[in-house]
């Protein structure tokens, strides 16, 4: 059977209609011995708040900006993911690294804005800033040159959960994993695309709508 490539970035851009450099980095030569020339300190592996800032692809390939879901497995079937925990109420609790992510991370504010009489422009009243949105388009592939079933059954899995889930990566801890939002890094997934790709069996696109979502704690007057 003939071997079948294809280049990531050419696909993405030709799904997803932008450019991306993420899998095809642009790496810089140094002069030196490298890390262990004491003039070139060793690279950050992780962020602030512990997650990863590198991982390896099922072809030990290595990338950055890992992003990883935690999620109850409550499901008969088998799934992906290593498992992190257990709860005999509700499932198992596993870890799944999203194929070949992109992510980015969005926020709106909501302002009041009053028109003054005789003078130009508004007062403007911030009311507060919403949630935030987290967007991971990616790339499941499917090995031996087959559709990447188990992969497809993983997300739809994790979709069709009507809770709340963690999302692990530097960038979202950044934004989530502070004090004023209790330390949470839970989202719930708002939408879920299989963008169309023709010509390639093995490769599905797939793209992760998020939102952040904020415990709060309600006082109950009577």
């Amino acid at each position: 059977m003939a071997a079948i490539t294809f280049n990531l970035a050419d696909l993405f851009e030709k799904t997803f209609g932008y450019i991306t450099l993420a899998f095809k980095p642009d790496f810089k030569p140094v002069s030196g011995a490298g890390n262990q020339d004491p003039r070139f300190p060793s690279r950050v592996e992780q962020g602030a708040q512990g997650s990863p800032y590198y991982a390896k692809d099922a072809l030990g390939t290595e990338y950055f900006m890992p992003v990883s879901l935690v999620y109850t497995d409550s499901a008969a079937e088998a799934q992906s993911g290593d498992v992190v925990g257990a709860n005999n109420n509700s499932g198992t609790q596993r870890k799944w690294d999203l194929p070949y992510p992109i992510i980015s991370v969005t926020s709106r504010k909501t302002i009041v804005e009053t028109p003054l009489t005789e003078r130009r422009g508004t007062v403007k009243e911030l009311i507060n800033i919403q949630d935030y949105e987290i967007t991971v388009r990616g790339f499941m592939i499917g090995s031996s040159e087959e559709f990447p079933e188990n992969d497809v059954t993983t997300i739809r899995t994790i979709y069709e959960q009507n809770a709340a889930l963690s999302i692990q990566s530097p960038i979202t801890d950044i934004f989530l994993l502070r004090p004023d939002r209790s330390g949470s890094d839970q989202v719930v997934i708002r939408e879920l695309k299989f963008p169309a790709l023709k010509g390639v069996k093995n490769v599905r696109p797939y793209e992760l709508h998020m939102v952040s979502d904020e415990p709060f704690n309600l006082i109950s007057i009577s």
